[in-house]
C-alpha cells in the first residue's frame, strides 16, 4: 500500500513518518501486519529481525516486536528488545512501556511503576493502547501484591481511556479489588485532590501542578509539589496532590508517611484527619500500625512418640485428622507426623455445642516433625499471638516439659483478622453446629478482642485503656474508621460500631442524609453512614447496586430491608425492585436459616406477582446442598423442571451446576451412585440430567416418583 507521509509514524515517538528516521524502512509495515492479521507470528518476527538487520534504526520494527514478543511470553527477548529500542530513542513512550513490561515479567513492580510513570509523561495527548495494555497488566500485579490504591489508578487509566478496546482486564482489576469483602472499604477509594484555599499566594503553583497531574504528567507535578511543600508545609492541598503522585508512583511507604501528615493537619476535621490516617494503615501489604505480632516457636526433641502421646494425653491439645496432615504437607516432600490445635482452655469432652464461655479457642497450630537428614526431630507452633507467650510456654512446659522452646515474629495479623475468635476442640456433627458456634463467639468475643488488644498505634495499649488520652484523639477515632470500614466485621453484627465508639471514646458521626443524586457522591468508606429512612425507590435500588458492587453490606442490607417493606407496584420499571433487594438479603445473610427464610420470601413474592423463579430456584440449590438437605435438594430440581423445563438457558444452567456440584458428568450422564446401587431405568429410578428428555415417570404404586441422589441420601 501507498504510505502517507504525513501520517504519525507508528513507532511512537510522535512525529509524522516524512520526518521520521523510519521513513526508509516504514514501507514494510503492511506486509509485517497481514502476517500478524493471519496469525503468522513467527514469521511476522522473522521479517521485522530482516527488517532490523537493512535498517537498524527502523523503531517501528521494534515497537511491533515487542508487542509480538509480550504476547508470546518471550520475556527474555522482550527485555533485549526494550533495551535495543530505548538505546535508539530513549524517550519513546512505548520504548519505556516495553521496559516496563520486561520490568513487571522480572517481578520488580518498583521499576515497572517508575518506567510507565516517565512513558505517560512522555505521550501525547492520546495515549497509546500498548501503554494501556501494559498499564491493565501491572495494575493487576499490584493489586496481587496488595498495593491497591497505585492498582486502581493504572486500572482506571485504561477502563476510562477513551476509545480503548482493551478495557476487560483493567475492569477486571477493578471489580476484584471492589467486591471483595476481606479489603478494608478505605482502600477501594482513590482519595481526592484537596482543594486550595483561595486567599493564598501560592495558589498559581499549585493550579499548574494540579494541572499536569490531570494531564498524567506526575514527575512534572510531583517537582513542583515537592516545591510547594517547602515553602507552605502541612498544607492540605499540596499533601494530596503529592499523595496521588505517591500512588501513581506505587511508593506505599510515601503513602503512608503522606497520609499520617494530612492526619496532624488541624484545618481539617477531626473525622477527616482519622480517615487519613486510617488509610494509612491498609495502603500497603501490611497495616502495621493496627497489627498484632504473630510468633512462631520451635523445640527440638529426641523422643517423638512420647511427645506426640503426652501432647494428646493434654487436655489444651485437640488432635487434628490426617486430612489436615495431608494439607499441612502440601508440595512438602516431609510433612508432619502429626498436627494438634493449641487450645486457651481445656478441651470440651461431651459431644455438640457447649456453654459459649466453656468454648474453647484454638490459639497456636502445632506441628510435630520426624528426624531429617539435616535435622532433628522437632515440635513448632505457629501463628501464637506475642502477648500470649508466656501462656503458652506455661502450657507447653506442663505438656513437655523437657523441650526448650525458642521463639521469634514470624508476621502480623491486622486487628480485623486477630480479633476473630477461632474455635477448637469441639466435638460438632455438622456445618449447621459449626455455624452456630461462630456466631455466638462473635457475638460474646469479638468487641472485648478488638476493644482490649494492644496496638503499636496507642503506644502499646490498647483502644480501651488509651480511652482517655487525649493526646490519641485522632489516633484513637482512626482504628474505629477503620474497623468500621472492615465489611466482613461490621457485616456480621451491625451494633458493634456504635459500641466501639463508645469504647473508644469518641464521638459518632451524625448520618448522612442524601437528597436526591447527592446518594452518588458518597464514597465507599462512608456507604454504611447512611440514613436510608428517607430515600426513594430510586435511590435504594441505586445503593444497594452500589453495595454489591464494593461489598458494604451493612447500608445493602438497610437499604433491602426498606425497600421490601415499600409499596412498589409489581409492573413498570421498578417491578423487579423487591427482587433485588430479597436477592441482596439472600446473598449476604449472616446464616443458613435467614438465607432460607429471605429465599421463601422472594419465592412467595415472585410466585403472586407472575414473577419468573428460575433465578432463585437456581440459588436455592447450592444452599441445600451445603445444609445437607438432600431431600429438598431434589424437590428444588424438580421444580426447576417443572416449571422452567423449557427454558434451554435455564436448563443449561443447571446441568452446568450439576456438573460442578459433581452429581453429573458434561455428558449428562452420573457421576456417582448411591451405595445400595442404582435403581433401574424401569421402576423409574436413576439420576435425572437436563436433557434426558424431563423428568422420570413416576414408578407404579410409588410414593413420590424418582429422586436425585446427592451426597448423604446413602
Amino acid at each position: 500500500m501507498s504510505i502517507d507521509t504525513y501520517a504519525i509514524c507508528p513507532c511512537g515517538s510522535g512525529k509524522k513518518i516524512k520526518f521520521c528516521k523510519c521513513k526508509d524502512s516504514v514501507h514494510e509495515l503492511d506486509r509485517v501486519l497481514k502476517m500478524v492479521e493471519g496469525g503468522q507470528l513467527v514469521p511476522a518476527l522473522d521479517r521485522l529481525a530482516a527488517v532490523l538487520d537493512e535498517h537498524p534504526d527502523a523503531a517501528w520494527a521494534l515497537a511491533i516486536r515487542g508487542r509480538l514478543l509480550m504476547d508470546l511470553r518471550e520475556y527474555q527477548s522482550l527485555q533485549e528488545n526494550a533495551e535495543r529500542f530505548t538505546r535508539l530513542q530513549p524517550s519513546n513512550p512505548l520504548a519505556l512501556t516495553q521496559s516496563a513490561a520486561a520490568a513487571m515479567f522480572s517481578q520488580d513492580l518498583g521499576k515497572a511503576t517508575e518506567l510507565m510513570l516517565e512513558a505517560l509523561t512522555e505521550s501525547g495527548q492520546t495515549v497509546d493502547s500498548f501503554v494501556l495494555d501494559v498499564s491493565s497488566l501491572l495494575a493487576y500485579g499490584l493489586a496481587g501484591n496488595g498495593i491497591l490504591l497505585t492498582a486502581r489508578i493504572y486500572a482506571t487509566l485504561a477502563f476510562v481511556s477513551d476509545g480503548y478496546e482493551g478495557s476487560n482486564m483493567a475492569a477486571n482489576v477493578l471489580q476484584q479489588i471492589n467486591r471483595d469483602p476481606n479489603i478494608n472499604l478505605l482502600a477501594k477509594v482513590m482519595p481526592d485532590l484537596i482543594k486550595r484555599p483561595d486567599d493564598v499566594d501560592w495558589a498559581e503553583r499549585y493550579d499548574e501542578a494540579a494541572l499536569l497531574l490531570a494531564n498524567n504528567k506526575i514527575v512534572l507535578a510531583e517537582n513542583k509539589f515537592d516545591s510547594l511543600q517547602r515553602s507552605a508545609p502541612l498544607q492540605p492541598a499540596v499533601l494530596s496532590g503529592l499523595l496521588t503522585c505517591a500512588i501513581w508512583r506505587g511508593d506505599f511507604d510515601k503513602q503512608i508517611e503522606l497520609l499520617k501528615k494530612l492526619a496532624q493537619c488541624e484545618s481539617l476535621s477531626l473525622d477527616e484527619r482519622a480517615k487519613y490516617l486510617a488509610m494509612s494503615f491498609v495502603v500497603g501489604p501490611e497495616s502495621a500500625s493496627v497489627s498484632v505480632e504473630k510468633l512462631l516457636f520451635r523445640g527440638d526433641i529426641e523422643a517423638i512418640d512420647e511427645v506426640m502421646m503426652a501432647l494428646t494425653a493434654h487436655s489444651r491439645f485437640a488432635n487434628l485428622p490426617a486430612e489436615v496432615l495431608q494439607q499441612l504437607k502440601g508440595d512438602q516432600e516431609v510433612g508432619p507426623r502429626a498436627a494438634y490445635q493449641l487450645l486457651d482452655r481445656d478441651a470440651v469432652e461431651s459431644d455438640g455445642i457447649p456453654p459459649t464461655d466453656q468454648i474453647p479457642e484454638a490459639i497456636g497450630l502445632v506441628t510435630v516433625y520426624g528426624k531429617e537428614t539435616d535435622r532433628a526431630a522437632r515440635v513448632e507452633i505457629i501463628g501464637v499471638n506475642a502477648a500470649l507467650e508466656s501462656t503458652v510456654r506455661e502450657v507447653l512446659a506442663s505438656a513437655i516439659p523437657n523441650v526448650e522452646f525458642t521463639s521469634e515474629v514470624e508476621g502480623t495479623l491486622p486487628l480485623a483478622v486477630s480479633a476473630m475468635p477461632q474455635p477448637g476442640g469441639l466435638k460438632l456433627k455438622d456445618a449447621a453446629e459449626f455455624e452456630a458456634v461462630q456466631k455466638d463467639l462473635f457475638a460474646d468475643r469479638v468487641l472485648n478482642n478488638l476493644a482490649n488488644t494492644a496496638l503499636p498505634l496507642l503506644d502499646g495499649r490498647s483502644l480501651a485503656e488509651a480511652s482517655g488520652d487525649e493526646s490519641k484523639l485522632v489516633e484513637r477515632a482512626a482504628v474505629v474508621r477503620y474497623l468500621e470500614s472492615e465489611d466482613s466485621l461490621v457485616s456480621r453484627d451491625e451494633t458493634i460500631v456504635d459500641r466501639l465508639y463508645e469504647v473508644a471514646g469518641v464521638a459518632k458521626p451524625e448520618p448522612i442524609k442524601p437528597t436526591g443524586d447527592e446518594v452518588e457522591d458518597v464514597q465507599a468508606y462512608d456507604l454504611n453512614r447512611i440514613d436510608v429512612s428517607e430515600l426513594s425507590t430510586e435511590n435504594l435500588v441505586y445503593l444497594i447496586q452500589r453495595a454489591q458492587q464494593v461489598s458494604a453490606t451493612q447500608v445493602g442490607r438497610a437499604a433491602s430491608q426498606r425497600l421490601i417493606g415499600m409499596d412498589i407496584p409489581a409492573e413498570g420499571e421498578l417491578a423487579g425492585a423487591k427482587l433485588l433487594g430479597y436477592s441482596f438479603l439472600l446473598q449476604h445473610a449472616t446464616g443458613g436459616d435467614e438465607a432460607i427464610e429471605n429465599l421463601e420470601a422472594a419465592k412467595e413474592y415472585a410466585t403472586a406477582n407472575k414473577m419468573s423463579t428460575a433465578s432463585l430456584l437456581l440459588t436455592e440449590l447450592p444452599l441445600r446442598l451445603r445444609r445437607a438437605e438432600p431431600d429438598k435438594f431434589q424437590e428444588c430440581v424438580q421444580t426447576i423442571v417443572s416449571q422452567h423445563g423449557n427454558d434451554p438457558e435455564v436448563m443449561g444452567q443447571l446441568q452446568q451446576m450439576l456438573v460442578q456440584f459433581g452429581l453429573i458428568r458434561p455428558d449428562g450422564s452420573p457421576a456417582q451412585q448411591p451405595q445400595a446401587g442404582p435403581a433401574s431405568a424401569a421402576d423409574g429410578g436413576g439420576l435425572w440430567t437436563p436433557d434426558g428428555g424431563g423428568a422420570p415417570a413416576a414408578p407404579a404404586g410409588g410414593d413420590s416418583g424418582s429422586k436425585l441422589w446427592v451426597p448423604g441420601m446413602d
